[in-house]
């Protein structure tokens, strides 16, 4: 390197990306669109194909987002964004519309790539296939240790994750979960292909993951039985347009314990219903408060949300799309679909086919059915003391980054800043999407993580 060369990349602003699910790749296209008088160079690093986009959008299934397609822009200036595209590439669409998650990539690919052809020469961006396995903290720098590539330094990273795969259930058998017809991770590519039409599947959770592969498989014309367990065997109320319900915040905004809160919102869901009205809106009112109500709780509060409350919650708030609710009716309706109530004790390899066990919560007994599949839908699991990746384990293990109090993610502020083990910002560590909802709740969906991912690209960008 000549010496003026060396020059202007020892004066630059460097930034590492660490992920290119959505959160990476929405991150990287708004620091693409910033203005910047100093050189920037990025690193954007990524284990798997570039063209995933995270397990969600990388299956080439028609798994449909959750989120009607007027709300499903990439930025937040103009949430119609997505739905304007779609009318300019002449696809029959209108709003309310529940779009296929793969539509959606490739909706985001090409802002992204629209925003790369369009930046300033001052931005430099490189892109790495490889595997980041450590990250430390040396002389005031930030030393990044790729798999197969040089280490290097940079002056900022973000942690880009995603989600992480599903914890395994708590079995007798533990042996069994390395069983091929055991699936651990229900985004693996092509996992449907491997089912025979007459194959029983088993699905461990009964959330929005079991709704997507149970309603792909209807797609695929499957014949064989269905079944699905949770603790409160609870299904997801699908998404509506409902009258909105007048606001309540000002009730409940001075309490940080969830007792009061929870017996605020039912009164007023007993209300609704009285007045004729969708328990929904109750839940919609509150959307604009939701950080701010999470962020007053205290860690216990917080647990005992998890613990107690969490799920009710969850099949009101995390809604699936109107199709995919009435296809699990079809199915329950016909007998394809039995939802079981109960706990999962263990999984046999009998010949061919498995024998699962479980605790039937109704009657106490434990029971037992025959499955050819056992899918995992249970959830990421958002506890990082307890991920295996190797990089999550290695921040973990050397402090570098914490479990936040919930350990639902990694301790941080709710701008994205890393809380260091001692608990202060550490203006080089960021991190935006899923690993924040630990700290404030909804960071789950496109509309939360597009504006971070606006307000992080500032805040990197920003010459300190």
């Amino acid at each position: 390197m000549n010496p003026k060369n060396r020059l202007i990349f020892s004066t630059m602003n460097k930034i590492t990306i660490i992920g290119a699910g959505l959160s990476g790749t929405l991150l990287s296209m708004n620091i693409l669109k910033q203005a910047s008088e100093k050189p920037v160079f990025i690193k954007w690093i990524e284990r798997n194909n570039w063209n995933d986009m995270g397990p969600a959008y990388s299956t080439s299934e028609d798994y449909l987002l959750n989120v009607p397609i007027e709300l499903m822009g990439a930025f937040s200036n103009d949430t119609e964004h997505f739905f304007k595209w779609t009318q300019e590439k002449d696809i029959k669409t209108q709003r309310g519309d529940y779009l296929p998650r793969k539509l959606y990539k490739e909706y985001i690919q090409e802002m992204w790539q629209e925003a790369w052809v369009s930046k300033v020469d001052t931005i430099h961006l490189e892109r790495m296939r490889d595997e980041v396995v450590d990250v430390k903290i040396q002389d005031h720098q930030i030393k990044v240790i790729p798999k197969n590539s040089p280490a290097f330094f940079t002056d900022k990273v973000v942690f880009a994750f995603g989600n992480s795969l599903p914890r395994n259930p708590q079995l007798r058998n533990k042996e069994i979960l390395r069983d091929e017809h055991y699936v651990q991770d229900p985004w693996q590519p092509k996992l449907l292909d491997r089912m025979s039409t007459d194959d029983t599947i088993f699905f461990i959770g009964t959330g929005q993951t079991m709704v997507d592969l149970a309603t792909g498989l209807y797609r695929r014309n499957h014949q064989g039985k269905m079944f699905a367990i949770s603790r409160r065997g609870v299904l997801p109320m699908s998404q509506k347009n409902v009258e909105p319900y007048p606001s309540f915040y000002d009730e409940i905004k001075d309490y940080a314990e969830i007792l009061p809160i929870f017996q605020t919102v039912r009164k007023h869901i007993k209300l609704a219903v009285k007045k004729g009205m969708d328990p929904r809106a109750v839940i919609d009112s509150l959307r604009s408060h939701t950080i701010d109500i999470w962020m007053k709780f205290p860690p216990q509060e917080k647990k005992k949300f998890l613990s107690h409350v969490f799920r009710y919650w969850e099949i009101i708030r995390s809604r699936i799309p109107p199709s995919g609710e009435k296809i699990i009716n079809e199915l329950i309706e016909k007998g394809q679909l039995e939802v079981l109530t109960g706990r999962m004790v263990d999984i046999q390899r009998s010949g061919n086919t498995f024998q699962v066990e479980y605790i039937d919560r109704n009657s106490k007994r434990e029971k037992v059915q025959q499955a050819n599949f056992v899918v995992n839908c249970i959830g990421p699991n958002t506890d990082f003391e307890k991920i295996e990746y190797g990089l999550i384990k290695n921040l973990i293990d050397s402090k570098t980054i914490c479990c936040d109090p919930a350990h639902l993610g990694i301790n941080a502020l709710p701008d994205g800043n890393i809380l260091t083990a001692d608990n202060k910002p550490s203006d080089k560590m960021f991190t935006l999407g899923p690993t924040l909802k630990g700290i404030v709740w909804e960071s789950l969906a496109t509309p939360e993580i597009r504006g971070q991912a606006e307000y992080l690209s500032r805040v990197l960008i920003a010459d300190n």
